[in-house]
């Protein structure tokens, strides 16, 4: 199969092939006679990428090297003396150079006048923030700021847009440091293009969201335009369809003018380019129509399912808005539309293992959502004078929603026999409006680092749900009659929650300084749901036993000390929070009211050590206390599926968790080689678990508990270097994970062992007439349960994919992609092997060639599904999902620009 890969990157590189020239030369026959390591370099003068490099032995020689034909910076350097610069024109009649008796320039010297041509380094640090200059990383054809990204070291960007950088989530992506169209950051990454981009920058900062529970810090990107682009306008819009069932529309205008932006977006579609993606179904209120499982190593719920399946129908649109109306006022603004469709279509195989049986649940699920999204986000910056800023950013979401749900289920015994059968025929409508205001104050001080702010932050929500209820119960075997269930719920929810923060920082000497910091929460929560059984045509009969008005108070008292110690190359920190959380739990139902206080300490520690320009090791620990949320304290019934009852508990604890981490990275700039590793250990006391009765019928009541005994660790590496005289670049990666998790079964512990193994490689070849990739991933997991032996059955999953992207004479590109996917050791039905094949072909029109006509063939084979695994507590599920399969769509793209220029870096199709 190597020799297969490799045998096909030459082959596409012989019929590519221009004619190359040979560099060679030495160091001067008088001083500098028999220099060595002077270092020589051929750097493009498009793009000051490095193509190759040498450096002069003993003699002052420099071995030869040999480059493809082109315009070259040819840059010789040694740390005694300056560096020294040819500019070389070479053409098919001259392919060899000789540099004879090169004479470096003393290290310093006066100057009337120069121009200076500078090559920047592909990665380096500055400060904390690790900088990737963009143009030194190719990308091609669909280079959109996505495409980029993928091309950085370290990054990674999922289906559904969903950035990762050296094993770690982003948090937020910016655009010159602001918002673009608030929290989805899918518009700026799939809209701008990449060659709009100056350089990307990747820092964590202070989260000013003050809200309960939210990160003290945030993994952020943030994409610097290039100053060109910042003037005049440039957009595309384009619009694709098969002219019978499928179509595409898409506009993006932007408009720069000095610190002026202004930006518009709209998108129509039903294919799954335009699904729902980063986040989507959390905004757009489509969490119901998810595959979730409880998370005993975080306490928290997890979709195991894959978001964009479904057949989706999307109208979005929006406009930005960035301004500095005057030297001391900048103000930013944006507004999103988002209008949304899906129906999902899926099957669910659910094995229930017990200490001495099993039984199983075929799930067969049929849903469609309706949502409607508006969000609008502001912010004004004002300096009150030099060293005063104030900072105001009002955000605002309303949703609308309904959705319909149709479920059958059919349990089995171990022996396979069909027992009993519910058939779930469920109603939804859900309107929320969610809101909050960030006031901040800063005030530095005539003397250095000194700072003072204050932040008050309040959140107002409020939603209501009506839930439409039908279960039909038919039971076999001759158990008990069949039975119905007909209901409709209503559930309030409201949320007022008041936020305030000191921070005050006081440098003692240059490099000690100390921040002190005072943080006061005060939260409101009510959840009022009420049930009422049909009489007749009407709902109006109460259900007190599934009804309850629960009101939740939660005072926090936070105060904090930390120690910070910076040099050049290191930064320390240490310190604690003292913690006090005062909490209410009031069912007025009941009229019964359970007081809690507890006393945390919450110590944290980090140290970073920025070894040269191109690496950084850092390691961190932090403790944290996470409060249960109202629904799982909620003392009230949740038969929204009748097989799967949950109740709330009122006298769940707050958590406390111990997490340490170690990262290592690394690029050269030079030999185009980079390396990121790492590693992360938690605990967790008083773990949000779940214990969970089973009855005769198979029918599961889970109610929330604390436990403990729950750690888990991981640990990753990955990186990537060039091969064969760098003719293509090889990138791997691995990723381990171990977890420890404890649960209750029928009363009896169930302590559940996961481990994983996750390691992948890809082959990366870019030339000016050729693209091609290939990559392969592969999925161990091992997990083990001392309930029943029989749900301790390993399954893997692996993968290969790649693309090719051919350009061809008169315009024409050919652009083609496939991924095989092959599970196994999976429930029969579900050990699924399929191949989807995407091909493209294009040309491109006009003299600027922004004119792009395409046929598109999507699945071409006619496979395409979503499969997934998951395994909690003592259940195994496997679960598959209905995909859009074989389509083909004819599509015209058009670039535009205020300077009618062809728009380099974003041939689109």
């Amino acid at each position: 199969m190597t020799k297969k890969i490799l045998a096909l990157f030459f082959l596409f590189s012989f019929f590519s092939k221009a004619q190359n020239i040979r560099l060679h030369g030495n160091m001067s026959d008088t001083s500098q006679k028999g220099l060595p390591n002077v270092l020589m370099m051929a750097l493009k003068f498009s793009d000051s990428s490095l193509v190759a490099f040498t450096r002069s032995g003993p003699d002052g020689f420099f071995k030869s090297i040999t480059v493809p034909l082109d315009t070259y910076l040819i840059t010789l350097s040694h740390p005694g003396f300056s560096d020294k610069t040819y500019f070389l024109l070479p053409s098919p009649k001259d392919s060899v150079f000789n540099l004879k008796n090169v004479q470096l320039p003393p290290k310093s010297f006066a100057l009337n006048e120069v121009e200076i041509i500078a090559a920047k380094e592909k990665s380096y640090y500055k400060g904390d923030t690790l900088m990737f200059t963009a143009d030194s990383f190719k990308t091609a054809p669909n280079a959109t700021v996505e495409d980029l990204l993928k091309r950085l070291p370290g990054f990674k960007v999922d289906a559904n847009g969903k950035i990762s950088i050296q094993g770690k989530d982003v948090d937020q992506v910016l655009v010159d440091g602001d918002e673009f169209f608030g929290s989805d950051p899918t518009i700026a990454t799939r809209n701008l293009g990449a060659n709009a981009i100056e350089n990307v920058q990747v820092y964590d900062k202070k989260n000013e969201s003050q809200e309960e529970g939210a990160n003290e810090t945030l993994k952020v990107v943030n994409l610097q335009m290039k100053e060109d682009s910042k003037k005049g306008y440039f957009g595309k819009t384009s619009g694709a369809s098969d002219f019978q069932k499928f179509y595409e529309g898409e506009l993006l205008a932007n408009k720069f003018k000095g610190s002026q932006k202004i930006s518009l977006f709209g998108i129509v579609a039903n294919t799954p380019k335009q699904a729902f993606g980063n986040g989507d179904a959390y905004k757009y209120g489509l969490t119901g129509e998810e595959q979730w499982s409880y998370n005993d190593e975080t306490g928290s719920w997890n979709n195991n399912g894959n978001q964009g399946t479904g057949i989706p129908r999307t109208i979005k649109s929006g406009f930005y808005f960035n301004d500095k109306l005057s030297k001391n006022t900048k103000v930013n603004s944006d507004y999103t539309f988002n209008q949304s469709q899906l129906q999902v279509h899926s099957e669910t195989n659910t094995q229930f293992f017990f200490q001495d049986t099993a039984y199983t649940n075929f799930k067969v699920k049929d849903s469609e959502s309706n949502n409607q999204n508006h969000a609008f986000n502001f912010r004004i910056i004002q300096k009150l004078d030099s060293l005063t800023e104030l900072t105001v950013a009002p955000k605002l979401t309303y949703n609308l929603s309904r959705n319909t749900n149709t479920q059958t289920d059919d349990f089995n015994s171990e022996e396979g026999v069909t027992t009993r059968r519910t058939v779930v025929n469920n109603k939804n409508r859900s309107e929320s409006t969610d809101g909050n205001v960030l006031i901040k104050l800063s005030r530095n001080f005539m003397k250095k680092d000194r700072n003072l702010s204050f932040t008050y932050q309040p959140f107002y929500k409020t939603s209501r749900n009506i839930n439409q209820l039908k279960t039909d119960f038919i039971y076999y075997q001759g158990q008990k009659a069949d039975s119905s269930l007909a209901q409709e719920r209503t559930q309030d929810i409201f949320k007022l929650e008041q936020n305030a923060s000191v921070i005050y920082i006081e440098p003692f000497t240059k490099k000690f300084k100390t921040e002190l910091s005072y943080n006061f929460t005060n939260n409101h929560n009510t959840n009022n749901r009420q049930t009422f059984d049909l009489s007749g045509t009407v709902y109006d009969i109460p259900n007190a036993s599934l009804s309850n008005n629960f009101d939740n108070k939660r005072v926090i008292n936070r105060a904090g000390l930390k120690f910070i110690y910076e040099v050049k190359k290191y930064r320390l920190s240490l310190g604690s929070y003292a913690r006090n959380v005062y909490q209410e739990n009031h069912n007025l139902t009941k009229d019964t009211t359970l007081k809690l206080s507890v006393n945390n300490l919450l110590p944290l520690a980090s140290f970073n050590y920025k070894i040269n320009q191109g690496s950084n090791f850092q390691v961190n620990y932090f403790s944290n206390s996470q409060q249960p949320d109202l629904q799982q304290m909620q003392p009230v019934i949740d038969n929204t599926d009748p097989n799967r009852i949950s109740i709330g508990n009122p006298n769940l604890k707050p958590t406390f968790s111990n997490n340490v981490s170690v990262n290592y990275y690394f690029y050269k700039g030079i030999s185009d080689r980079n390396f990121w590793s790492g590693g992360n250990y938690g605990n967790t006391y008083n773990q949000i678990s779940n214990t969970t009765l089973f009855n005769s019928a198979g029918q599961a009541t889970t109610q929330p508990i604390n436990v403990n005994g729950n750690y888990y660790a991981n640990l990753w590496f990955g990186g990537g270097f060039p091969v064969f005289n760098k003719f293509m670049k090889v990138y791997y990666n691995f990723n381990g994970n171990y977890s420890n998790n404890v649960s209750y079964v029928n009363g009896v512990k169930n302590v559940s062992l996961n481990r994983g193994l996750n390691p992948g490689l890809q082959l990366e070849k870019n030339a000016e007439k050729y693209s091609i990739w290939l990559s392969g991933n592969y999925s161990y997991n091992m997990p083990e349960s001392n309930l029943n032996l029989q749900s301790s059955q390993p399954y893997f999953t692996y993968g290969l994919e790649g693309s090719v992207v051919l350009r061809l004479p008169w315009k024409f590109i050919i652009y083609t992609d496939g991924k095989y996917t092959d599970n196994g050791n999976r429930t029969p039905g579900y050990n699924l092997k399929y191949f989807i094949w995407n091909a493209t072909l294009a040309k491109s029109f006009l003299k600027t060639d922004n004119l792009v006509l395409s046929l598109n063939g999507y699945d071409l084979l006619n496979q395409n599904i979503d499969n997934q695994r998951y395994i909690t507590g003592n259940q195994i599920v496997d679960n598959k999902t209905q995909i859009i399969k074989r389509y083909f769509m004819l599509k015209l793209l058009y670039k535009f620009n205020n300077q009618k220029t062809k728009v380099e870096g974003d041939d689109e199709f």
